[in-house]
């Protein structure tokens, strides 16, 4: 994979993660899943041990969503679901 390419990478992941932690900072996150098409690459539940590590910053979970985004490229949908069950994509295009 070329330099610019690692780069947009790395640059489009971070600020999917930074929005993820923010989601997650609310409060009202119970999955966070990375797709591509309609194969579920990641399912991370938020349970409350895995908010409160999140938040205390601890960076497992992140690097795992990053590695998770860098391997299936950009080509990917990061979902978040909501306690009411709502699902927003915070990133990629809907199903």
């Amino acid at each position: 994979m070329d330099e610019n390419k690692m780069n947009e990478l790395e640059a489009k992941g971070g600020e999917i993660v930074e929005k993820l932690k923010g989601m997650v900072k609310e409060g009202n996150v119970t999955r966070i899943r990375i797709c591509k098409g309609e194969t579920t690459i990641l399912n991370l539940p938020m349970t409350v041990g895995v908010v409160g590590t999140v938040i205390g910053a601890a960076a497992a979970p992140w690097a795992l969503i990053l590695a998770a985004i860098a391997t299936i490229g950009l080509d990917c949908r990061v979902e978040v679901e909501k306690k009411d069950g709502e699902i927003i994509t915070v990133y990629g295009k809907d199903k």
